[in-house]
């Protein structure tokens, strides 16, 4: 009897969280995508902004920045998270991963 009167309530809360799950997986799926290719280009740094998580005291996981890199070829703006202190206007190398997915991410390379 009981089962007969909610089940209207299970059956669309069990349809809810089944979509939140494959939405969610959908997600993680989307960017743990392998990497295809690697090429290494050369930029110059345009900007810099700290992006530490407590900016005031850099005790929650040291300092982060975020600098934009004008790539010098075809002089596009990409942005990339590194921790090595780098003055704007000097010039960088960095690392331009393309995934599987056709998703670009770039990495600043230890010179």
């Amino acid at each position: 009897m009981t089962l007969r009167e909610n089940l209207r309530g299970i059956v669309i809360t069990s349809l809810v969280v089944g979509v939140c799950a494959v939405a969610i997986g959908a997600l993680i799926a989307r960017q743990s995508s392998p990497i295809v290719d690697v090429e290494r280009l050369t930029g110059t740094v345009a900007s810099v902004l700290d992006a530490s998580p407590a900016p005031d005291t850099g005790l929650t996981g040291g300092f982060r920045y975020l600098y934009g890199i004008r790539l010098d070829e075809n002089s596009p703006l990409v942005f990339v998270y590194d921790a090595v202190p780098r003055a704007a206007g000097s010039g960088v190398s960095i690392e331009r991963q393309h995934h599987e997915n056709g998703i670009d991410t770039f990495r600043l390379l230890g010179e």
